[in-house]
């Protein structure tokens, strides 16, 4: 696939807010993200966006349907690979890759409560690229 910055960052932002979407809106407190970040490095003059959103939530949500509900909902689409894995505290997460390279890490957090989607986008051609410029 032949990305470009605006549609690598189009993807991780847009794979995000769908997945946000899925809370139900009674447990959001606020959500976050963001639309700017430094690129990292791939192979050479390549480059991938990182993006990250965060949903503050009213307790209660129950983590497991929830999770459960993102892999089915990403699951059942094109180009999506779905696989579990453990945060560093040992509770459940989801990872979440697309043919494009758009990797996602789905899981909840403590204190205070909320879901964290972290990834990045899949590796684009960008020579112009000066360290720590954000886009």
């Amino acid at each position: 696939m032949d990305l470009r910055l605006e549609s690598a960052k189009s993807s991780v932002m847009s794979a995000e807010q769908e997945i946000l979407a899925l809370l139900p809106a009674d447990a959001i407190l606020s959500t976050f993200a963001h639309d700017t970040s430094s690129l990292m490095s791939c192979d050479g003059d390549r480059k991938k966006w990182v993006g990250d959103a965060v949903a503050d939530l009213m307790p209660g949500v129950d983590r497991d349907a929830f999770l459960d509900e993102v892999a089915a909902a990403m699951d059942s689409r094109a180009g999506w690979k779905v696989s579990e894995d453990k945060t560093l505290d040992g509770d459940r997460s989801l990872g979440l890759l697309h043919e494009d390279g758009t990797h996602l890490m789905v899981a909840f957090q403590e204190a205070p409560e909320s879901l964290r989607i972290a990834g990045y986008s899949g590796c684009f051609d960008f020579p112009e690229y000066e360290y720590g410029e954000e886009y």
